[in-house]
């Protein structure tokens, strides 16, 4: 295929990009964006896993022409129809949309989607007849007219509707008036103009000019700061302490990022990094500086000026990262925060600086850094030379060591109280003032794995590399023993004394460079060999006796050992093998940590997952019908692996049981496993989930006790007691009791079914509750994936951060060991997720292993021994 050139569009194309709700692969999303920025598009992206209303409203206040979306997981024919009807009812039907999701849209529902109006889906052939570029060119085209054209009259009749005659009203009456009246689409559509056609867009600007004579304009707060320094977290921080503190106030954030000198795109991305910004209370708005070298565009007085008409009570402008000087947000700005970093240098840098000579408020941002202590320090002292404040403490400057990326972080909390206490000092809106208390605490990051052992990993390797060479080199002095041995004795048969006496001494002196382990290896070779030639192999576990046979018999009757230890006699080769491989059950394990496999279960794998828990509990009890072993593998639908409930909106609806089941209470839970006693030590289930694992570990937990209580009350005759409970908790109230839809499928006897809306805690005593929690609890076997650093690493269904679920599975594994969960595991470390995303063999392993120790050292840690 010919190399195919951009589309150079006419009109300045600005795009949302996304990966839809549920969707963890922003692979190709990420592709797509990289390109249409080459071909001279802004790029609006938020990331993965974004419904349809945040891309909707993302797409109304940016103003943009189009929508790219990859969807992978399913649900795309509604996820894609509900976006169309979105921006339909909301007056933005202009917005074209364009999906992917290589083969799993299939082609009837392209032409389904295209004909409801989506622009173009684009399929795996269309990719390979036009090539990437083609396809982004077809996109731009299509995106190619222009936004920001406005009917002047129309707009002078909306504005004096919105603010009548301003200067003889009241102006919180103007406040309420203007917020119920001015939408976010009228707001993205003035700026738009004021960016394309400043000619057209004047005399609408005049309108507002005049307008803010007489009102009270927002405070605007500059942030300013090197690239990379973290202001967008920091942004995101302050306005969620904002709308968090001020439940009724409005918060509008400009925020600017360069173009691209050689190609006019733009990645506009600082809402990828903002969580609080999806409310009704925020409007955003992401511009270019469509100019190089510079910090702001040249529209944003005007744009300002729009949101200070708009009557928003604080707005934020974010400047582009460029470097030292970053003083022009100054100019717009009624008080400025400068976000740096540790890492600027030496302490000489400081003084280039411009901004340490005007900033109101400093912040030391990713404070958790090498000489972060340090740099605080040299900062305020930058800070009190600048100002001449030389007798002010150095704790009283206005400098902040924050740690934006981290929760409720106490530098975030006194920056915050700063910030706005300094924009009610300089603007007079003493409604601003924080009532944020002073955080005596100083920013420091929570770690999981101490800083004492970062190098755990290098440890590790260190350590086996050692080890190995440990058991060369004493294989190696355990061959010369052999060697001498022989001799000795073949000297002894010749007779020849003075030799023998030669070869003992130099045997003993050879043999103290020989580990005493080692030795024990060698001296118990031949009994290991018999244990194993023996028809029986007995050993313990947790106190109990294990006989297990050696052997099986073929059809013509031959033994056929189970285990075979090699026929080895040379002793550096005994010991070799045994150091670096050895039998199953023995150190180092490479060939498991069990003796034998477990008889009377074969490894089979009982898997399903699909619609809601009674359609897989009849699939379980399907595949498992007649089985000696019950091993039941779960596979649970996107909602559920998001942590979402299934709910009647659409992009949720479409995703619902879709490629697994939808489980979202404990009930789902009962209803799922029923007719499977989870306490049988032949019963195992296996949970493929990652960030909600705990909660749905914990579904399964109460299903097994329940079960436990279940059994318990019908061995009593206590059923009259649910039944009372039952009719108190939802009969009396009017609500409907919940219950197993359907027929039960062969096999299953109802277990699990009474307590449905109701505990075994509500019916039975405490001391009889506990002890059959107590019992349950050390009987469940199973796991549940919960690898949180895959699904960092590749597939991405995260909810929480990466630290906080690594600390939510220590106390999880905490929990088990006070209570003897012994049979149950907690984490299961996958691999397969990290080739899914394009990992390759070598890579997926060390990702894997990597994995699994830095879980291990995670469990290490104090709190948790």
């Amino acid at each position: 295929m010919e190399p195919v050139s951009a589309y150079q569009p006419q009109n300045k194309i600005r795009l949302v990009t996304a990966a839809s709700l549920f969707d963890g692969h922003d692979a190709a999303i990420n592709i797509m964006r990289r390109i249409m920025q080459s071909s001279g598009a802004e790029i609006i992206h938020l990331g993965h896993n974004r419904s349809v209303e945040e891309i909707v409203n993302t797409a109304i206040q940016e103003d943009v022409q189009g929508i790219a979306i990859t969807s992978y997981q399913g649900g795309h024919v509604e996820f894609f129809k509900y976006m169309y009807d979105l921006l339909k009812e909301r007056d933005a039907s202009h917005i074209k949309i364009f999906g992917g999701g290589g083969g799993t849209i299939l082609p009837s529902e392209i032409a389904e989607l295209q004909k409801y109006g989506i622009a173009r889906i684009y399929h795996p052939d269309d990719g390979r007849a036009m090539g990437l570029q083609g396809m982004i060119n077809d996109v731009l085209q299509k995106c190619d007219f222009p936004t920001g054209n406005l009917s002047v009259d129309r707009w002078k009749a909306a504005m004096k509707e919105a603010y009548g005659e301003a200067s003889d009203k009241d102006q919180r009456k103007i406040l309420n008036d203007v917020k119920r009246s001015i939408s976010d689409r009228a707001i993205a559509r003035l700026i738009s103009a004021v960016e394309n056609n400043p000619d057209l867009v004047q005399p609408i600007m005049d309108e507002v000019h005049e307008k803010l004579k007489h009102l009270v304009s927002a405070p605007i707060l500059g942030i300013t700061g090197t690239g990379g320094a973290g202001k967008s977290s920091l942004v995101d921080e302050l306005v969620r302490r904002f709308l968090m503190e001020f439940p009724d106030k409005h918060i509008a954030i400009v925020s600017v990022d360069p173009s691209k000198r050689k190609t006019g795109g733009a990645l506009l991305g600082d809402r990828i990094r903002m969580n609080a910004i999806v409310n009704n209370r925020v409007y955003m708005r992401s511009l270019a500086t469509r100019q190089s070298n510079l910090a702001l565009s040249k529209h944003i007085p005007e744009a300002l000026n729009i949101l200070k008409a708009a009557q928003f009570d604080l707005i934020i402008l974010e400047t582009s990262g460029i470097g030292q000087s970053d003083t022009e947000i100054l100019d717009h700005s009624d008080v400025s925060l400068y976000v740096m970093t540790p890492e600027y240098g030496a302490a000489t840098q400081l003084e280039k600086i411009d901004m340490l000579d005007f900033a109101d408020v400093i912040a030391l941002n990713k404070f958790d850094k090498r000489g972060a202590l340090d740099a605080l320090r040299d900062v305020r002292k930058q800070y009190q030379r600048n100002h001449n404040l030389w007798e002010t403490p150095l704790d009283d400057l206005p400098v902040f060591g924050t740690i934006a990326s981290q929760f409720n972080d106490p530098g975030m909390n006194n920056l915050y109280r700063a910030v706005m206490n300094k924009i009610a000092e300089k603007t007079g809106q003493e409604a601003l003032k924080s009532r944020y208390l002073e955080d005596t605490d100083i920013s420091e990051k929570v770690y999981i794995i101490p800083p004492s052992r970062t190098r755990y990993l290098s440890e590790i390797s260190d350590l086996v590399r050692n080890y190995n060479k440990k058991a060369i080199d004493q294989a190696a002095i355990a061959r010369q023993l052999f060697g001498l041995q022989n001799s000795i004795q073949i000297a002894t048969q010749k007779g020849q004394t003075a030799i023998v006496e030669g070869l003992q001494k130099l045997y003993e002196d050879i043999a103290l460079l020989l580990d005493g382990t080692n030795k024990k290896i060698i001296d118990t070779w031949k009994e290991k060999k018999a244990r194993y030639q023996s028809d029986e192999y007995i050993y313990l576990v947790r106190g109990k006796e294990i006989r297990v046979p050696t052997y099986r018999k073929s059809l013509s009757q031959t033994k056929i050992p189970r285990v075979s230890l090699p026929r080895y006699e040379d002793w550096g080769e005994i010991l070799q093998w045994s150091l670096q491989e050895n039998v199953p059950g023995d150190f180092p394990y490479t060939a498991g940590v069990f003796p034998f496999k477990r008889e009377g279960e074969d490894p089979t794998r009982m898997f399903a997952g699909e619609g809601n828990p009674e359609r897989t509990n009849r699939r379980f009890h399907y595949v498992s019908l007649g089985m000696p072993a019950i091993r039941l593998s779960t596979a649970f639908d996107s909602v559920t692996l998001y942590g979402e409930d299934p709910d009647h909106r659409p992009d949720i609806y479409g995703k619902i049981g879709n490629s697994g089941v939808s489980i979202c209470c404990l009930d789902d839970a009962k209803k799922l496993y029923s007719g499977f006693d989870l306490c049988d030590p032949k019963t195992s289930v296996s949970m493929t989930i990652n960030g909600p694992a705990s909660t749905i570990c914990a579904f399964f937990m109460n299903a097994a006790i329940d079960q436990q209580c279940e059994k318990y009350i019908r061995e009593n005759g206590l059923e009259k007691a649910v039944e009372e409970r039952l009719k108190a908790k939802y009969d009396a109230k009017g609500l409907k009791r919940p219950s197993y839809v359907g027929d039960l499928p062969e096999g299953n006897n109802g277990l699990g079914l009474l307590l449905l809306g109701v505990t075994g805690d509500e019916i039975l005593p405490n001391d009889v509750y506990n002890t059959l929690k107590e019992k349950a609890l050390s009987s469940v076997r199973g796991t549940v994936q919960a690898d949180i650093l895959k699904e960092d690493q590749a597939q991405n269904t995260c909810i929480f951060s990466t630290e906080f679920s690594l600390r939510l599975m220590g106390d999880v594994q905490q929990y088990f060991i006070n209570h003897l969960v012994r049979n149950f595991y907690s984490v299961s470390i996958s691999g397969y997720h990290i080739a899914e995303a394009g990992a390759n063999p070598i890579s997926q392993l060390a990702f894997t292993l990597s994995n699994g120790f830095t879980l291990w050292n995670t469990m290490l840690v104090e709190e948790w021994m």
